[in-house]
């Protein structure tokens, strides 16, 4: 037993280095508790655990519990017509409804209707009520179309699944209610002045997450709390072991360890796959369980030669000098850094999780690409030569490196597919708070700048958090790994490394190399921050050892060309195929100076105060003559440069674009935040008196917990229900499919225009390839990157022109041998009530608002 704890404090001691050397002078003695630091932790934790009580002031959407199709006029509300909707709550503590209308105008006298009108609405639990248990009147709007109106109900205390009716009128103007005029929300209907009709208004309904939801979430989680080992051996193993075995370690906290770990083994995993995928090597769920049971054996291995090591060096010592060490308070500020990041990972990882309670599948287009890549490296073993019959794209065009990533999760965990997408995505959302952490450190050397960089990430920033909503995990993972990249890259030109520089071209060259398959966009990213570095931090050197300005230029073209070895059969292609063409593309004036643009995505939340500390941060940076501060503006200005060479008629437009700059402008945003903040503590603490420093540091302690819980409030909540497009019932749907339908089939599912002139699925049909492998019209918008993509969109429009038609659906149908269409239950242009009034279609399923249908000879 005396071994076992000897061996758990040494790896204590590695987890949490006392100095670089490592070597204590330790007596055999009972371990002292430092009764400071349990009293530091127990404020934090007892803070942590208040602000989750507060959580009953948090209103969801629930997007199951909803009929959000909109286009149709249900009927008009008036003082002679009233209109009422049966509805079920799938949430307990229903506290809100939104409805949507068009406030009507009245005929031959536009001026009429100047006034706001009052609606009243009654809420019932059945139809045949006679008393209201909740009434209001609300003020709507006197123009516009399809306008979404929330109400506010107090807490009905209701159980899940409790029956409802809401009952419209009005007595002052009148408005049109929006919704289906047909039965698209199964488990209700409209009534109009009592009577029932086959129509649902469009509403969506809302409830508080309050302590019992939080609860209930708690209980659930425990049951997969075993996924944190499958997470630990995939995404810290394989880069805590090469960090251990270079001897480089030791030269990183904890925190900066977490973040290298991180971004390490997310470069390993596409690298190892792109070459396993060249030399025709399949990936199988064995051989990765395999693997990751060597890599668990040698790191205990690992771990026993440091606790030999260390219990040698330690008798040494002692042998030489019998006092006690006197390292007491430097291991306090070591040991209140990492658990200090812990709280914030767990706080932050809570937030993550709860804001993706109510989704059946990963949010929005992007999700559904992502998912069906890793259901080809799955199937195949290794990355596709071709995405056949899903879309016409050379597979160059896209990175999958994220996708082995998640593909190596599903093999670990069993999991599928939209669940490791979803819960993956989340945990590499929350690990952000180490990268900025590591970068911030990287810049300004101090981990308390660093500390409040990861709040910021973590609980204030829009960004990273909204990357849900769009599912934007490409863009995320190369973000994790691009502050991994550039610290190994910055030792390198420091000259720092002498010792070890082989190790660090090694790994530079992972990571650089990994990013690159992980996303194109980040990897300029990278390049710009390295020419960005070398500008501020080279060039203005003078003298000083190690500053060779040409010594530092061709260690990183050494660098550089070594990523581009463990990359180049990708490399060489992508290069040819895809940025070469835009860069033939020669930019136009017309086009605007940051047209994509939007103040939104970095100002929601609590995004303009992080702005403005970000701005000051920047400003009292350059008044200190801190070189970061003009790096990061340097870099910041060479992105939006790049991101703006269309309107400067420039070659390579397409390189990146504003919005991904603008959604990683998170980063240094936080690097600047947490350097004010950390810089305001430092000048604070020589201004107030000594009795008052305990005092002030619980004060800000006290205040960093409320302002995250105040961003932790709207982050909670920020995912957009538009981007939610699959529901529960879509995912039976999808099942039946995969034991009914052909494999060769192609499924037609509800279009809609996306973006960039591309058709996407509107609803849960959009998951029918990655789940069902299946191929589907519109397919999952990638196909906008190959050459038959004018087709898909023809036969997408085609699609929304017929929708009204079911003998012209059936005549394209035929065409082009198509055979079956799918209804989703948030639906879309397509129609079920026409479809099966139609004698040219059939229907092969209908369940909880989910439609399949097949044409008839």
């Amino acid at each position: 037993m005396g071994i076992l704890t000897d061996l758990l404090k040494h790896i204590c001691d590695q987890v949490y280095p006392m100095d670089k050397s490592h070597q204590f002078k330790i007596k055999a003695t009972p371990p002292i508790i430092d009764l400071s630091q349990v009293r530091l932790f127990g404020l934090i934790l007892l803070f942590t655990v208040l602000s989750f009580t507060l959580v009953g002031c948090v209103t969801f959407n629930d997007p199951e519990a909803s009929q959000e199709y909109t286009s149709d006029t249900i009927g008009t509300l008036n003082d002679h017509t009233f209109i009422g909707q049966s509805l079920i709550s799938r949430r307990p503590d229903l506290n809100g409804i939104t409805i949507w209308l068009t406030p009507s105008i009245m005929q031959g006298n536009a001026s009429a209707n100047t006034e706001p009108n009052s609606i009243n609405l009654k809420l019932f639990h059945s139809p045949t009520d006679v008393s209201p248990i909740f009434e209001t009147s609300i003020l709507t709007p006197i123009s516009g179309n399809n306008i979404p109106l929330t109400i506010q109900i107090p807490n009905q205390n209701n159980p899940a699944d409790e029956s409802y009716f809401i009952q419209l009128t009005t007595y002052s103007g009148s408005s049109q209610i929006n919704g289906r005029n047909e039965d698209i929300y199964p488990q209700g209907q409209v009534y109009i002045n009592g009577q029932p009709i086959i129509a649902d208004i469009a509403f969506r309904l809302s409830y508080d997450y309050n302590l019992d939801a939080l609860v209930q979430d708690l209980k659930r989680g425990v049951t997969d709390i075993w996924l944190v080992f499958p997470l630990l051996i995939m995404l810290c193993l394989p880069g805590w072991l090469l960090l251990e075995f270079s001897g480089l370690r030791r030269r990183f906290d904890f925190g900066e360890q977490t973040a290298l770990s991180i971004g390490i083994s997310l470069g390993l995993i596409p690298v190892i796959m792109l070459w396993t995928s060249i030399l025709n090597i399949k990936w199988t769920g064995n051989s990765v369980l395999f693997i990751a049971g060597f890599l668990v054996g040698l790191l205990f291995i690992r771990l026993l030669y440091i606790y030999i090591t260390l219990r040698k060096a330690t008798n040494d010592n002692n042998r030489s000098n019998d006092q006690h060490p006197t390292h007491q308070n430097g291991s306090k500020h070591h040991l209140a850094i990492p658990l200090t990041l812990i709280l914030i990972f767990l706080g932050t990882l809570s937030v993550r999780l709860i804001m993706v309670r109510d989704l059946a599948t990963p949010a929005w287009v992007d999700s559904v690409h992502h998912a069906l890549i890793t259901r080809m490296i799955l199937s195949m073993g290794s990355y596709p030569t071709s995405y056949s019959p899903y879309m016409d794209i050379n597979p160059t065009s896209y990175h999958p490196g994220f996708h082995s990533i998640v593909a190596v999760f599903a093999w670990l965990t069993n999991l599928s597919i939209d669940k490791s997408l979803l819960i993956l995505g989340q945990v590499l959302n929350t690990l952000a708070i180490f990268s900025v952490y590591l970068f911030t450190k990287t810049l300004t050397q101090s981990s308390v700048a660093g500390i409040f960089a990861a709040i910021i990430t973590g609980f204030l920033t829009p960004m990273p958090a909204y990357y849900t909503s769009w599912g934007r995990y490409t863009e995320l993972t190369g973000l994790l790994i691009l502050p991994a990249a550039f610290a190994i890259i910055k030792l390198l030109m420091d000259g720092e490394t002498s010792k070890q520089i082989y190790w660090v071209f090694i790994l530079s060259a992972i990571t650089s190399a990994g990013l690159f398959l992980v996303h194109y966009r980040v990897i300029v990213f990278l390049g710009c921050l390295i020419l960005s570095y070398y500008i501020i931090y080279v060039l203005i050197k003078k003298g000083q050892p190690g500053s060779s300005k040409t010594r530092v230029l061709f260690l990183t073209f050494v660098m550089v060309f070594i990523a581009i070895l463990l990359v180049f059969p990708w490399f060489s292609q992508t290069i040819t195929s895809t940025v070469l063409p835009l860069l033939r593309i020669i930019g136009t004036s017309s086009v605007a100076f940051f047209q994509d643009f939007s103040w939104s995505y970095i100002t929601a939340a609590l995004g303009k105060y992080t702005l403005v500390f970000a701005g000051l941060g920047l400003v009292w940076g350059m008044i200190e003559q801190k070189r970061f501060a003009y790096l990061l503006m340097v870099w910041i200005v060479l992105l939006f440069l790049i991101a703006n060479f269309d309107a400067l008629n420039i070659p390579g437009g397409g390189l990146i674009n504003n919005t991904s700059v603008e959604i990683m402008l998170f980063i240094p945003i936080s690097i600047l935040g947490g350097y004010l903040i950390d810089q305001l503590y430092i000048q604070w603490k020589y201004i107030i008196p000594l009795k008052l420093i305990t005092p002030f540091k619980g004060t800000i302690i006290i205040l960093s917990i409320l302002l995250a819980y105040s961003g932790s409030k709207q982050l909670i909540t920020i995912i957009n229900p538009i981007t939610i497009l699959s529901r529960n019932s879509d995912l039976s749907a999808i099942d039946w499919i995969r034991e009914n339908i052909p494999e060769n089939e192609t499924i037609v599912i509800n279009p809609f225009v996306w973006g960039y002139g591309l058709y996407a699925g509107s609803d849960g049909g959009s998951w029918i390839s990655p789940l069902s492998g299946r191929a589907t019209l519109p397919p999952p918008v990638l196909y906008g990157l190959g050459s038959g993509s004018k087709m898909v969109k023809e036969q997408s429009q085609k699609v929304i022109n017929f929708s009204s038609n079911p003998s012209a659906l059936w005549e394209f149908f035929s065409t082009n041998k198509l055979h079956y269409v799918y209804i989703g239950a948030k639906g879309g242009v397509l129609s079920p009530e026409l479809l099966t009034k139609s004698e040219l279609f059939t229907i092969n399923y209908n369940r909880d608002g989910v439609w399949i249908f097949s044409t008839k000879p």
